[in-house]
């Protein structure tokens, strides 16, 4: 009997944020850590400034009169890196406001005003004069003021420019959104991205480099979608890196004039029927877990996935679940209203940005996200 030769069949290993330098377990353990070693404010309830526990964490809120101020702190992350390498800064002011504002919407702030930081390894006159104009088209997309900022030169410490900033918001007392009105049966509409927004960059940097694609090469998928704002190329000829240096959308315009409009009775909605926001970052859909102790999430019939999810899924390969956890894949925030006026909410945000549309319910089936694709379901944050 002849002998056959052994024939060795290669495995390609599915990647994941962890393996790529990203764990968002441990992430979430080392942030527990640091609020159970924080001590309690020093300012008393009923005094400006008291904490306003609120759920969700999605901003700090504290006591302001009559008002509530609300803050937020983020950065732009490894998104920067890319940048770096190709140096256009044109988009990383939007998305560090959009970072931050997005958030403050989420408890139904008004966002007010904006501070950064930016740390940089040496001085660069010109590098900083794009990231100032893209901070100033920032502020007036969000609608707020640019109350000022920091540069830091940080030579030894710092290897490559880093960007981040603090937002301020406001609401009047009593009227934040928390979710704790949800109930079974409401329903959930989601607001489209304009891309990968600000998050998961470390996995989709790993993607890259295993593609052995450079970011001035073509995008090897049509980068066609609503949202773009590619500089330098029309949609059918961008680059890769083009497309992932894409801005991060700023939702100000249309939720503020939703939940301002719905607080002054000539909106599509009373107040009370908005239940809930979630700004849909780092954690993916798990986001919606933080919105409830015990209800569920069901995303019956998600927004389309920009092509260049896709892409990252296949030449990864990244699994469903983890794109679902680590990427916006497509939502990049979401209301939760009444049933009973969610076609006309529907309507309203439709007609300000097309795309928007109700992609599933509130249920009480356990507290846990599920979906149209079976293998994407969460039960923690």
């Amino acid at each position: 009997m002849k002998s056959r030769p052994c024939v060795s069949v290669v495995v390609d290993t599915p990647m994941d944020y962890a393996s790529s330098g990203v764990d968002i377990d441990a992430e979430g353990a080392a942030i527990a850590s640091l609020i159970g070693s924080l001590s309690g404010s020093v300012r008393q309830a009923g005094t400006r400034g008291a904490p306003v526990p609120l759920p969700g964490g999605f901003g700090g809120i504290i006591e302001f009169g009559d008002s509530r101020l609300a803050l937020a702190t983020d950065g732009v992350g490894s998104k920067l890196q890319l940048a770096n390498q190709l140096s256009r800064y044109e988009g990383v002011g939007i998305d560090c406001v959009a970072m931050n504002v997005n958030d403050l919407l989420c408890v139904g702030a008004e966002p007010l005003a904006f501070v950064d930081y930016i740390a940089v390894p040496e001085t660069n006159p010109a590098i900083h004069a794009v990231i100032g104009a893209s901070l100033a088209e920032a502020c007036r997309r969000a609608r707020i003021t640019l109350a000022g900022g920091e540069t830091a030169t940080l030579p030894g410490i710092v290897t490559e420019l880093d960007l981040s900033g603090t937002a301020l918001g406001w609401f009047p007392a009593g009227s934040a959104i928390t979710g704790e009105r949800l109930a079974a049966g409401d329903v959930i509409i989601g607001l489209p991205s304009s891309g990968v927004h600000s998050n998961g960059y470390t996995l989709l940097r790993a993607v890259v480099e295993k593609s052995g694609l450079g970011l001035t090469d073509p995008a090897p998928f049509d980068a066609a979608h609503p949202g773009r704002e590619i500089e330098g190329a029309n949609e059918s000829g961008a680059t890769l890196g083009e497309v992932l240096l894409n801005p991060t959308r700023i939702y100000v315009n249309p939720i503020i004039d939703l939940i301002d409009a719905c607080r002054d009775e000539s909106g599509p909605c009373a107040s009370r029927d908005l239940k809930a926001i979630a700004h849909i970052t780092g954690g993916g859909l798990s986001n919606l877990l933080r919105l409830h102790e015990s209800l569920g999430w069901h995303i019956s019939d998600p927004l389309p996935i920009p092509p260049e999810f896709t892409w990252m899924a296949e030449v990864g390969p990244v699994e469903t679940l983890e794109m679902h956890r680590v990427f916006n894949m497509g939502m990049g925030m979401c209301l939760a209203v009444d049933s009973e006026v969610a076609e006309s909410v529907e309507k309203w945000l439709t007609e300000r940005l097309s795309g928007s549309r109700r992609v599933g319910v509130v249920s009480d089936n356990g507290h846990r996200v599920t979906h149209a694709d079976s293998r994407v379901v969460f039960e923690h944050y």
